[in-house]
C-alpha cells in the first residue's frame, strides 16, 4: 500500500485529499506545516508528497528545496498544491524538483489520475534502479564461481588500501590456488574441473566472513581481502579454508575427488607494503613459497620477509 504524505495548513483540504486517496487504497498522512512534513518525510519516507506552496513557516519551495538536497527522500515525488495560476509559480517549483502542479480547488478526478501516475513513475524508477543494480553486480561477478571477478578485486583493493593507510587499519591479502590443477583437467576434463571451482568458490563463501571480499583472480586462483585483521588472524582464517578444502569431497557425477590448496598470506603494516600493488605482490610471494615448500600449506609473507628491527636499520 503507497504512503502519501498530504502537506497543507487548511485542514479542509487536507482532509478532501485525504479522503479521496484513502478510496484509492492509500495510507495517507497529514502534516499543517513545513517542519512537522519534513520530520515525517525523513521518518516515514512516504512514496509521494502533496504539497501546498504557502505554509507557516518554512514555505512550500523551502521544503521543497530542503527535500531534494537530502539524498535519503531526494526521489519521492512533489506534487505541489496551490490556488496560484501564475506561470512563474509553477516555473519555481518545477525547477526545484517538483514533479507536478494540481491548483486549488481540486478536481477529484484530477487528483487522483496525477497521484497515480507518478506512484507509477516512482515504481518504474525503483524496478530499473533495482535491474541496474543487479547488472552491475552481474558484471563484477565470475560466472562460474559466484564470487568477484579479477577487475573487480583490483579496484575495490585499490579504494580500500588507500582507506586503510589514511585511517591506519590492518588490511590483508590472501592468495591461493589448487595444487596441481593443470594435471586434474587433463585427466578428468575441463567439465569436472568446472565443478572443483564452483565447489571452491561456495566453500570459499563459506569460510569467509561476511565481512570480507573474495574474487576468482583467474583460472584456478583466487584472493580474499581482509579487513580490519591483524597478521596472525589472517593466517588462521588462511589455515582453516586450507583445511576446509582437504577435508571436503568434490563430487562430479560419479566421482568424489580430494583437492588441496597452496596459501599466501600478506598484511598491512609491512614495511615492504607500501600500496595494493604491493600487498598482492607480497601475497603472491608467499603463495609462491608454499609451492616450492611442497603445497597443500600456509606460508605467510612476514615469515619469509620478516620485518627489519630499529637495531638492524640503524
Amino acid at each position: 500500500m503507497p504512503t502519501i504524505l498530504v502537506i497543507d495548513d487548511s485542514k479542509l483540504i487536507a482532509h478532501v485529499a485525504k479522503n479521496i486517496l484513502t478510496k484509492q487504497g492509500h495510507e495517507v498522512l497529514l502534516a499543517q506545516d513545513g517542519e512537522t512534513g519534513l520530520d515525517i518525510v525523513r521518518d516515514k519516507k512516504p512514496d509521494l508528497i502533496p504539497l501546498d506552496l504557502i505554509l507557516p513557516g518554512i514555505d512550500g519551495y523551502g521544503v521543497c528545496e530542503r527535500i531534494k538536497n537530502d539524498p535519503s527522500i531526494k526521489d519521492i515525488p512533489i506534487i505541489m498544491l496551490t490556488s496560484k495560476a501564475e506561470h512563474a509559480d509553477k516555473v519555481r517549483g518545477l525547477e526545484l524538483g517538483a514533479s507536478d502542479y494540481v491548483t486549488k480547488p481540486f478536481d477529484e478526478g484530477e487528483l487522483r489520475a496525477r497521484v497515480n501516475t507518478h506512484l507509477r513513475i516512482k515504481e518504474l524508477y525503483e524496478s530499473l534502479q533495482e535491474k541496474n543494480r543487479q547488472l552491475l553486480e552481474m558484471a563484477n561477478r565470475d560466472g562460474l564461481t559466484g564470487l568477484y571477478n579479477h577487475r573487480y578485486f583490483q579496484e575495490t583493493l585499490l579504494k580500500d588500501f588507500q582507506r586503510a593507510l589514511r585511517y591506519n587499519e590492518f588490511l590483508a591479502c590472501i592468495m591461493f590456488d589448487i595444487d596441481y590443477f593443470k594435471k586434474f583437467n587433463d585427466t578428468y576434463g575441463h567439465q569436472t574441473g568446472d565443478v572443483v571451482l564452483k565447489t571452491l568458490g561456495g566453500l570459499v563463501k563459506m569460510v569467509m566472513r561476511d565481512s570480507d571480499l573474495a574474487a576468482r583472480y583467474g583460472g584456478e586462483e583466487f584472493a580474499l581481502i581482509l579487513y580490519h585483521t591483524k597478521p596472525q588472524e589472517a593466517y588462521n582464517i588462511a589455515e582453516r579454508l586450507r583445511k576446509t578444502v582437504e577435508q571436503h569431497k568434490f563430487k562430479a557425477g560419479d566421482l568424489e575427488l580430494s583437492v588441496n590448496i597452496s596459501i599466501g598470506v600478506a598484511s598491512y603494516y609491512h614495511p615492504d607494503i607500501t600500496d595494493a600493488k604491493s600487498l598482492i605482490e607480497c601475497a603472491d610471494k608467499a603463495l609462491y613459497r608454499a609451492k616450492e615448500e611442497g603445497r597443500n600449506r600456509v606460508v605467510a609473507f612476514w615469515e619469509i620477509q620478516p620485518a627489519q628491527t630499529s637495531e638492524e636499520t640503524s
